[in-house]
């Protein structure tokens, strides 16, 4: 059988095999809105789920109030009788926020004052929290190297923090997850304790550049900006840049992020390639696809203290 013909291939095996980038391909998404259950996960989760039809629709309207966000079921190892969390993610560089309802049933839900929420510290979580796409039922990568790399963390350090989740996207890059609420993308993660690392690394205030794929509150072109301008500069500290423009480009795009601490703005120009790795996107296909991704096409200061 030719290599292009490999049915059945796991294809987070086959994309580390390939060298296909981290960078640029975390999901895009402006929120994150987590919503306990723990009934059976099939491919569709949250689709397929017994969640009532009124509770959904109080769903939608939460998404609507956060721009962009992305809807989530979750369920955390041991959990019985503690009723049901809702958490709501503001994912920013500049305003990351974290927010937990806890509710009695889902008919609760039909009562919550959205806007309330936001108003003050109420809801308000302070502890992150991360969530590890577990669901084999959806790409067997993320039940083989998922699952396990979930049960070693939230037996970890940090586990009352760690909850499952049914799809982040990108299983070919499993383990994958989320650090909330920056919305911080990890991926190609096979132990807990290495998870445990990268969090203790944001817990610090810190990136983990090794497997990052990116800011979910950032195109994909800038998520992939960041880490240039991050591996080229050394400095890996959450608040260091901030995102301010980006411009489309003939090749790709110039991404300007500002370092605040010190007052110095960097362009950094990403190209955009069609071919940067041949894969199996998905467990079992039986061809490889050509992939796109982003080349560094170079990182310079144009505004140094406060000076063009």
């Amino acid at each position: 059988m030719s290599k292009d013909k490999k049915k059945g291939g796991l294809c987070a095996v086959d994309s580390l095999g390939a060298c296909e980038p981290l960078y640029g391909t975390a999901a895009e998404a402006g929120g994150w809105i987590l919503i306990e259950y723990r009934g059976r996960w099939s491919g569709d989760a949250y689709k397929d789920s017994s969640i009532p039809k009124a509770a959904r629709e109080k769903l939608k309207k939460i998404g609507k109030a956060v721009k962009g966000s992305r809807l989530q079921v979750v369920s955390q190892k041991g959990r019985e009788d503690d009723g049901i969390s809702l958490f709501i993610a503001r994912a920013s560089d500049t305003d990351a926020k974290l927010y937990e309802i806890n509710l009695g049933s889902y008919d609760d839900l039909l009562s919550l004052d959205v806007d309330s929420v936001f108003e003050d510290d109420k809801y308000e979580r302070k502890e992150p929290l991360v969530i590890v796409c577990t669901n084999g039922e959806r790409d067997t990568c993320c039940g083989k190297f998922g699952k396990p790399v979930y049960l070693e963390a939230a037996a970890g350090p940090h586990g009352r923090n760690v909850w499952q989740t049914n799809h982040i996207g990108g299983h070919r890059f499993a383990a994958t997850f989320v650090c909330l609420p920056h919305g911080i993308c990890y991926g190609r993660v096979r132990e807990g304790k290495r998870a445990d690392e990268v969090v203790d690394k944001y817990l610090r205030g810190e990136i983990d550049l090794r497997s990052l794929r990116g800011r979910s509150s950032y195109s994909a072109g800038a998520q992939a900006a960041e880490y240039f301008l991050r591996t080229e500069t050394g400095k890996t500290g959450l608040s260091e840049f901030t995102l301010e423009r980006e411009k489309k480009t003939r090749d790709g795009i110039a991404v300007d992020f500002i370092s605040p601490g010190a007052g110095e703005t960097y362009r950094v120009n990403v190209i955009k390639s069609k071919r940067v790795a041949r894969v199996l996107k998905n467990c079992g296909d039986s061809k490889r696809d050509w992939v796109s991704g982003f080349i560094n096409g170079g990182v310079g200061i144009i505004k140094a203290g406060g000076k063009e």
